[in-house]
């Protein structure tokens, strides 16, 4: 019995298990106030495309030795602005738009890391893609227990708004 919970304890006396957890903790905490609020308002889909059309702004970041963070920002901005844009367009339902410029931009990103000459290519982008939990610093731990608080309340003041 002492075997078996030393082989559940011992990871947890890790550094970096103990940043993981502190961190998905917050961050489940915070997308599920954050997630209600989203599923509300019926913007869902929006939020996964999105999310997704990030991608083929990762890939060339990536492919160039860029910043992701800004190849991804970029990439889900220009996106978000032309799914409003082609949505003004009375005859398409916007969840059309979204579910378009959503596989499209997906597409686009797996197209530019199949092309893509790099060694180990797949392999780096595979943790932007599925995350790694694990990796999280030190540093990184730091903005979350401050930030959480606010996004929760930002969230609560948005829903009582609207």
């Amino acid at each position: 019995m002492n075997a078996l919970i030393g082989f559940l304890a011992d990871p947890w006396q890790l550094p970096f298990m103990q940043r993981a957890f502190a961190v998905a903790s917050i961050i489940g905490a915070v997308c599920g106030v954050v997630g209600v609020y989203v599923v509300l308002r019926g913007m869902a889909f929006i939020g996964d495309a999105v999310a997704h059309s990030a991608f083929p702004g990762v890939a060339p970041a990536y492919a160039f030795q860029g910043n992701l963070l800004l190849g991804g920002a970029a990439a889900g901005v220009t996106t978000s602005v032309l799914i409003a844009f082609v949505s003004q367009n009375r005859r398409l339902k916007e969840d059309t738009v979204i579910g378009v410029f959503f596989a499209f931009a997906f597409a686009f990103g797996l197209g530019i890391v199949l092309v893509s000459t790099r060694d180990s290519w797949t392999t780096d982008l595979s943790s932007f893609l599925f995350g790694q939990v694990l990796a999280v610093s030190a540093g990184d731990v730091g903005p979350w227990p401050s930030s959480a608080p606010c996004r929760c309340w930002s969230s609560w003041r948005s829903a009582r708004n609207s």
